[in-house]
Parts: C-alpha cells; sequence; structure tokens
C-alpha cells in the first residue's frame, strides 16, 4: 500500500500488523504489488518495518498520464497518486506523443539504482479536457478493454443464431403469452422480459425471462475466457464497455420485440391478491411483444392508482 510521501506499507496474513517499509527499501515495489519482505529486529512498541527483497507479481505494469518533453527525454507524469514516481521516457519511445498530451505508458526497465522507471508510449489518448481523451483515460487508467480481439469475434461470428426445431422442443414455449421489455430509452441490447397471461382457473401466470447466453457461449469457448475476465458490462456516461461481442450482446442474446428468442424463466402463478400459488424455473422460449422504456413504464406506473399487478396489466395491454 504506497503512500503519497513515496513509503508503503506490507500487509501479511502472518502478522498482525503492516509492516512499514521506507521509500529507500521498497526496492521499485509500487502499489499493489505481491512482494517479499525482510523483517527488521523489532523494536518494543515499534510497528514491524522492513524492506523488500523480491518483486514477486506487479499490480500493473502501465499508466496514463500527461506528457512532459524536454530537448532530449521525456516524462510521463502519472495521473495515479499511488505512483509516486515520473515514468521516463526516451524520445525514440514517445510513439508519436506530444507536449501536454494524454498517454499510456508501459514500464519496460527500472534499475533499483535508478529513481525513475524506464517506460514507452503504448498508446495516445490526445489533449486533456476533450470528452474522447477523458473517456479512454478511464478505460485506461481501470484496464478495461477497448474492443475484442480479431479471435474473439471470429468466434463469436461463427456461433449459429437459428433455432432450431429440437431447441423448442425442449424449451415451454412462452411466444403466445404478451411480453414486453423496460430499458433505458438508449439502450441497445434487451435481457430481461416480462410476460402475463391470465389462466383458465382465474389466476396470473407471470414469467421473468433471461436471455439463455449459455445456449450460445459454450464452456471453455475463446468467448467464454473472455466474458470471464470481463465479468460484466461497464457503462460509462457515453458508452457500454461489453462483456460479449455485439453480434451476441446486441443481436443474437438481445430479446428485441418480435423475434424468437431462447430464454432461462421464473414463472410464477399468482391469485388475485398478488400471492404466489406456483413456480417453476426453466429454459423457455420468448417473442416480445414491445420495449418499452423506463420513462415509457413509469409514466404508466405514475397515471395507474391500482396496485402493481393492475400497472403491468396495463403495459401488457399497451404492447
Amino acid at each position: 500500500d504506497m503512500t503519497r510521501m513515496g513509503y508503503g506499507f506490507v500487509s501479511t496474513e502472518e502478522l498482525e500488523d503492516d509492516v512499514f517499509v521506507a521509500a529507500k527499501n521498497l526496492n521499485t515495489a509500487l502499489h499493489g504489488d505481491k512482494v517479499k519482505v525482510k523483517l527488521y529486529a523489532k523494536r518494543k512498541g515499534a510497528r514491524p518495518e522492513g524492506e523488500v527483497v523480491e518483486i514477486i507479481e506487479r499490480w500493473r505494469t502501465s499508466f496514463v498520464g500527461t506528457v512532459e518533453v524536454m530537448p532530449n527525454f521525456a516524462f510521463l507524469i502519472p495521473d495515479n497518486k499511488n505512483m509516486p514516481f515520473d515514468l521516463f521516457v526516451p524520445i525514440a519511445k514517445l510513439n508519436g506523443a506530444k507536449q501536454g498530451q494524454k498517454a499510456v505508458a508501459r514500464v519496460v526497465d527500472w534499475n533499483p539504482k535508478s529513481k525513475n522507471p524506464v517506460a514507452e508510449i503504448i498508446d495516445v489518448l490526445g489533449y486533456p479536457g476533450e470528452n474522447e481523451t477523458e473517456m479512454h483515460a478511464i478505460l485506461a487508467e481501470f484496464e478495461l478493454p477497448y474492443s475484442f480481439t480479431e479471435e474473439v469475434e471470429h468466434d463469436a461470428s461463427k456461433i449459429p443464431a437459428e433455432i432450431s426445431g429440437n431447441d423448442i422442443k425442449s424449451r415451454r414455449d412462452f411466444r403466445q403469452a404478451p411480453t414486453f421489455t423496460i430499458d433505458p430509452a438508449d439502450a441497445n441490447d434487451f435481457d430481461d422480459a416480462i410476460s402475463i397471461s391470465q389462466l383458465e382457473n382465474g389466476n396470473w401466470e407471470v414469467g421473468v425471462h433471461i436471455a439463455d447466453v449459455t445456449h450460445y457461449v459454450k464452456n471453455g469457448s475463446l468467448v467464454d475466457e473472455e466474458a470471464k475476465q470481463r465479468a460484466t458490462s461497464i457503462y460509462l456516461v457515453d458508452r457500454v464497455v461489453p462483456m460479449l461481442p455485439e453480434i451476441l450482446s446486441n443481436h443474437i442474446c438481445s430479446l428485441n420485440p418480435s423475434e424468437d428468442k431462447l430464454t432461462y424463466s421464473a414463472v410464477f402463478e399468482m391469485n388475485e391478491k398478488s400471492e404466489v400459488i406456483n413456480e417453476w424455473f426453466g429454459r423457455t422460449i420468448i417473442n416480445s411483444d414491445k420495449r418499452f422504456s423506463y420513462s415509457e413504464a413509469q409514466l404508466v406506473i405514475d397515471t395507474e392508482t391500482g396496485d402493481m399487478k393492475e400497472q403491468v396489466l396495463v403495459l401488457h395491454k399497451l404492447a
């Protein structure tokens, strides 16, 4: 755990207290690194103190910052406050970066006897204050991927979008049940939907349907491994870093209106008091009648005075 003053603390399960490491004894260790520490003789009443003797694993090797160009060399001044050292960049390793621009630099060498690590510019983001520059800086700072590799895109392109007769036979069919999605107005992918229909006994059947991604993304595939690395889609102010390639997230798996889609569902039988009588979980196929935005759905909730079931019924009628 590096401080802005340059010294750090090392936490370990082997000791109750963190180990204090003076700046001169860090031996190029940085915030988040996994290290081996040699402990000094403990003084009575003082916290443990030591020095880093080995870098086992670097937390990161690239940093976002501002380029400062000198006549014969340059520096990258990191944005990350936990990085107390500027990165020395040889002129030949600027790769087109200009004075005052934001860029991403990767550490290529760091002699423990030298104060500054040697780095090369690997991506020029642009000038500070510009929207694209700042968005890309956020992505780079948190090491979020800009795009998918050609290999992952190719793997996704081979996934068949067609739904076979066997796929339909093995699923509970909800294509005739009134179904709709509710998402932001600018959403491009729809991964959940709701359906509602009245049963012959007078009760109501409500289905909550989630896109069945596992039908398309097979365990161990390149797309699956990439999705594991990303863990989730990430939403910035003006863009999305998706977990899955667009052909899957916005098309094959998206519950677009008037298209047959494979889903996994939770289905509930409810009485007039909205009490759950029965429940069922399993693989299904649906066909959404309409997509609502949040504001459209909220308008119904604001104008209807009945309970939630009646509000859903109004949406069902509009769908």
